[in-house]
């Protein structure tokens, strides 16, 4: 099989080194995540406070602080990335975000890592 180095899903095309950019950061996969996992779309606070909670692994009422900091790194820096690449749509007025038209090119993706971030969770199943 020949590869272009692109992965195509419907019209758009993200290349490949845009998709690993976009998924080797462990907060963008995060987002994602709660994105498919949850209702969308999904307040940026309570994305926030999920990322929180995984890498943590304790409530995020605990980590009040680090929920914050998670917040504004999200906010910030990758929140942009994806919305850029147009993987997820965020309204600031309303401060939620939403999957985009790229994003089902990084669910095959996204399903292989869930296992490994988040210890057996299946994105398949939705």
């Amino acid at each position: 099989m020949v590869t272009t180095g692109h992965v195509r899903m419907g019209e758009a095309t993200l290349p490949l080194e845009t998709v690993h950019d976009l998924l080797a950061a462990r907060r963008r996969r995060y987002t994602l995540y709660c994105l498919y996992m949850y209702a969308t779309p999904m307040g940026l606070p309570d994305v926030a406070e999920q990322v929180t909670m995984w890498e943590h692994g304790v409530s995020s009422g605990e980590l009040l602080d680090e929920r914050l900091r998670t917040y504004n790194d999200l906010y910030h820096s990758h929140v942009p990335k994806l919305a850029d690449a147009d993987v997820i749509v965020y309204s600031q007025e309303e401060d939620v975000l939403d999957l985009a038209r790229n994003a089902a090119q990084l669910r095959p993706y996204l399903e292989r890592a869930a296992d490994r971030d988040l210890e057996g969770t299946d994105l398949s199943e939705e």
